[in-house]
């Protein structure tokens, strides 16, 4: 992507709402019926998931699934001129008592959630309402001209986005009190991951979320993006208890638990172009539950 093109990105940031929604009508046809975005993987991801579903079902939920991904991708340039206002009345919190805890001098927190709803609204307007600064775990993009853009992007309100390799430098050097946000439904390879059932596959869930926040003394709280229509958003929060056996991936386990039960209740809601189970687990494998 070129520096045209992200020029483009910034222009269409000033359409009203409406009018890009009107755009993401159109490119959700464009995407399913004309290109076929990733068809096969989508198809395959639900029926891997939900194997109790008819094929009918399958492709019911591949259809609202194209049409949210459309506005997700319109709703994400528009955020490059979205208003704290417009932000408030987007994205709701249920729970926010549980983030107001965070807020205190010398408190250190994690929010772990996974790609569903619009987690890029969802960060920014956490670092908006709430007084700790956010600090948003995101990995590089491979082209550098969206990795800048996303970079400044996710900056907005005083955020500080967090390169993954430099997360435990963050936890020692950034003033108190400040949270971190961990998109925890990224893919890690088969080595690096501890593996579990999740929706009915064999899958792998990055151990570095658990591990930091074991380490620093993180207070985590679970968040799940929920559609409540059309460019509405609540973010559903849970306070993540430590079980008395705290096992090896316990908190790991929780939160898989957690997001597949909101997976289930909204499953078009989650990004399932994304290529979740491309590795397979073998005799290397760390397991910390086999369902």
């Amino acid at each position: 992507m070129n520096a045209v093109a992200i020029v483009l990105l910034r222009a269409l940031a000033h359409l009203p709402l409406g009018l890009l929604y009107s755009v993401s009508t159109v490119l959700h046809v464009v995407l399913r019926d004309v290109i076929g975005y990733r068809k096969r993987v989508i198809i395959q991801n639900l029926q891997r998931a939900f194997p109790d579903r008819s094929t009918a079902e399958v492709k019911a939920i591949a259809r609202s699934y194209y049409q949210y991904l459309a506005d997700l991708i319109v709703e994400s340039i528009y955020l490059h001129a979205m208003t704290a206002e417009e932000l408030r009345a987007h994205v709701v919190f249920e729970n926010p008592e549980l983030l107001h805890a965070l807020e205190a001098d010398g408190k250190r927190g994690m929010i772990m959630m996974g790609h569903s709803g619009n987690w890029e609204w969802a960060g920014l307007a956490t670092a908006e309402r709430f007084s700790f600064t956010l600090l948003p775990i995101y990995r590089k993009i491979k082209n550098d001209a969206m990795d800048d853009f996303m970079r400044k992007l996710r900056s907005r309100f005083s955020s500080h986005p967090v390169h993954d390799k430099e997360a435990f430098d963050a936890a020692v050097k950034h003033p108190l009190p400040h949270t971190f946000a961990v998109l925890a439904d990224q893919t890690p390879s088969g080595k690096k991951g501890w593996w579990l059932k999740f929706l009915n596959q064999e899958t792998p869930f990055y151990r570095g979320g658990e591990v930091l926040a074991e380490r620093f003394g993180y207070e985590v709280v679970f968040a799940h993006v929920l559609r409540a229509g059309r460019g509405q958003y609540r973010i559903h929060l849970e306070r993540y208890h430590e079980p008395a056996n705290n096992d090896r991936g316990a908190m790991t386990k929780a939160f898989a638990s957690f997001l597949e039960e909101h997976i289930r209740q909204q499953p078009e809601n989650w990004l399932w172009s994304h290529k979740r189970w491309k590795h397979q687990a073998n005799e290397q494998s760390v397991w910390i539950d086999r369902g």
